[in-house]
């Protein structure tokens, strides 16, 4: 499994997926986590996509582990209600270490 040297370089692997399905979704960092005595973390990103149509994304995007040599998973996803109508959150993991690329 492939690791990542920043959350810039993943939010903009994503962020291009993203674009090639046609989706211009903001794509953010929404957690990470880290184990004692490490210097690798991993961060869970988050892409808001307007419910309607989103099935389509998530389709295109479910790949992006063999697009990125599994350094990003699709997580899964979560729909919520907001004032303008529903929204699905798009969920990635992907594992940090900023001293070394693998």
């Amino acid at each position: 499994m492939k690791t990542l040297t920043s959350e810039a370089e993943i939010i903009s692997t994503i962020i291009t997926k993203l674009s090639d399905i046609g989706s211009k979704a903001r794509v953010t960092v929404f957690s990470d986590m880290q184990g004692a005595n490490t210097i690798e973390r991993v961060a869970v990103f988050r892409a808001a996509v307007a419910l309607e149509g989103s099935e389509a994304i998530v389709n295109g995007i479910c790949d992006i582990g063999t697009d990125t040599d599994r350094a990003i998973s699709y997580k899964g996803s979560q729909v919520e209600p907001t004032g303008e109508g529903e929204i699905r959150y798009l969920f990635f993991e992907a594992k940090i270490n900023p001293f070394e690329e693998y």
